[in-house]
């Protein structure tokens, strides 16, 4: 890839290589008569009689067009191009004999990136049922967290905003409150990125803002940092006892004056991030403590348990919301964004549920590898309860893990929304759990940027998920219909070792009222990355590598 522009290779269909690429002859060809197997789908090459098993299909290796003669329609592919990759799970295959979908793709065959490949039969299947409604999207994104600098002085930032939104379709930026860090400046590169945000989606994204931190003057230790220090990692205490929630209110009301007056209006705000979380002495970083409510509890400090008073995030809420209640453009609040599933609970208890207006929270403790989804149906049941939508608002993880956590976030836990911490990283080492890379004078796309944007690109804020049930666990399915019924997009991810056969089972007459429909994916352990794959076949089926998202929007012409 170049270092400054997105290398994609497009039209791939990722399933696992069985072969090890080795040079042939033209007089290598099938024998007379090896055509009765040509093409068919196969396991070994003892079902394949003359012809080789290669990735999935009777076939045979070549060098030229005429070791595939006697093949009907068969041409020599060669390994790099995108047809032999199709059917050969975006790894390298060797050149080989396929024919082209025009005019038509035989019986048991049909056409996908413009080779026609063989119908397996379905290993599992996921039925759409557009009658059950459940939550309506807000949409995907990621925060700028202390990266905006360096986007709008990046040398190639016309193209990366590209990559960024027009690409991915990524609709909700999440903004980090740096009012009274520096000067009115540091507020103009959100303003630039949101303006292109907006510019290349048609559309005024989504903003979310949050602080880690009040300033140094707000808190206990007089540092927006903390790190191993639990007892003074909090919010500063009144001369004749309490907790300045005043001054706090008014920070806050200070900032959304100066982001308005810089033409940034946040839809939600946050007023702490992380509220129940304290960084170790080893990573320090900005964090500010609350309680529930105001009172006491147990800390350790140089291993001596004490006892310490902290704030109440019920009273900072309800201050801040009484000092913004009368701005011209009053943000939403989102509450509590706390880090893990099992304290949203304690932290929304106290609240009036008029107090907030989204349930936001982190999945920072999830076992990725293996989500616990009764967590999440908590989560999803709370917020049912209060009538507010689910937003979760900061993650790391990588490629797959990332399109694992999005579908259970939003399926188990009902989520709105999904946010990735890191729409950009500057460091290599940070670079696996980010949107994109980026170096000196390029960027590279990395593994969540195609998760988040499997979702993002062929969906829309105001869309409805509807009914996706898969027959088996082995694959996760999401479907999101067009508020005017004019879309519905599909995503399946297969998060396992094996290769699925995957057939989407929808009624005659949904089907039929989609005429243009677009199959990508993403093989995070291939080549693949946003592949377009062509239609979807009449007859429903896809093929799901292993460790593989895929997406099939179907909308009217």
């Amino acid at each position: 890839m170049t270092r400054s522009k997105l290398f994609v290779l497009p039209f791939t269909v990722s399933i696992a290589i069985v072969a090890a690429c080795a040079a042939c002859s033209p007089s290598d060809g099938p024998e007379t008569g090896s055509q009765t197997n040509w093409l068919i789908a196969c396991e070994s090459s003892r079902e394949c009689g003359a012809l080789e098993c290669i990735c999935g299909a009777c076939t045979a290796p070549c060098q030229s067009d005429s070791a595939c003669a006697e093949l009907p329609g068969g041409v020599c592919v060669a390994a790099s191009d995108r047809r032999s990759l199709a059917l050969c799970a975006g790894q390298a295959p060797r050149s080989l004999c396929l024919p082209n979908c025009e005019p038509a793709c035989g019986e048991g065959t049909s056409c996908v990136a413009g080779v026609c490949a063989p119908i397996a039969g379905p290993s599992v299947r996921v039925s759409i049922d557009p009658g059950v409604l459940h939550q309506t999207l807000t949409g995907f994104g990621a925060s700028l967290a202390f990266a905006d600098d360096a986007i709008v002085a990046h040398p190639d930032k016309a193209a990366l905003y590209d990559l960024l939104f027009a690409q991915s379709g990524l609709d909700v930026l999440r903004l980090r409150n740096r009012y009274e860090e520096a000067s009115r400046s540091a507020l103009l590169p959100a303003r630039e990125i949101v303006a292109e945000a907006a510019h290349r989606l048609g559309r005024q994204p989504l903003l979310f803002m949050t602080s880690g931190s009040p300033p140094p003057a707000l808190k206990a230790n007089g540092s927006r940092m903390c790190g191993g220090d639990p007892e003074s990692c909090t919010l500063v205490s009144l001369p004749g006892g309490g907790f300045d929630y005043a001054r706090f209110a008014d920070y806050w009301r200070a900032s959304l004056d100066a982001y308005l007056n810089a033409g940034i209006a946040p839809d939600y705000v946050s007023i702490q991030n992380n509220p129940n979380w304290v960084p170790p002495a080893d990573s320090p970083n900005h964090a500010c403590r609350f309680l529930p409510m105001e009172g006491t509890t147990t800390v350790t400090v140089a291993g001596t348990a004490i006892e310490v008073a902290y704030p109440g995030y019920r009273e900072a809420l309800a201050a801040v919301r009484a000092a913004i209640s009368d701005l011209p453009v009053m943000p939403k609040l989102g509450a509590p964004e706390v880090s893990g599933l099992g304290a949203v609970s304690e932290y929304v208890s106290p609240l009036d549920a008029a107090a907030f207006d989204a349930l936001a929270l982190h999945l920072y403790g999830v076992n990725k590898k293996a989500v616990d989804v009764a967590p999440l149906g908590v989560v999803r049941d709370l917020a049912q309860r209060l009538d507010r939508p689910v937003f979760q608002t900061e993650m790391q993880a990588g490629g797959l893990e990332t399109a694992v956590l999005i579908h259970h976030a939003l399926t188990a836990g009902g989520a709105s929304a999904y946010l990735q911490n890191d729409l950009v990283s500057l460091t290599p080492e940070m670079a696996p759990v980010a949107l994109a890379l980026l170096t000196r004078d390029g960027f590279e796309a990395q593994g969540p940027y195609y998760a988040l944007s499997q979702y993002a690109k062929h969906t829309d804020p105001g869309w409805v998920r509807v009914d996706a049930t898969s027959d088996s666990s082995e694959l996760l399915g999401s479907a999101w219909l067009a508020p005017d019924e004019s879309a519905l997009t599909i995503v399946l991810i297969n998060p396992g070792a094996q290769d699925l056969e995957a057939e989407l089972v929808l009624p005659a007459a949904l089907r039929a009222r989609f005429t243009r429909t677009e199959v990508t994916r993403t093989v995070f352990d291939g080549f693949e990355r946003a592949a377009v794959l062509g239609e979807l076949p009449a007859h429903g089926r896809v093929r799901l590598p292993s460790r593989s998202i895929l997406t099939a929007a179907l909308a009217r012409e």
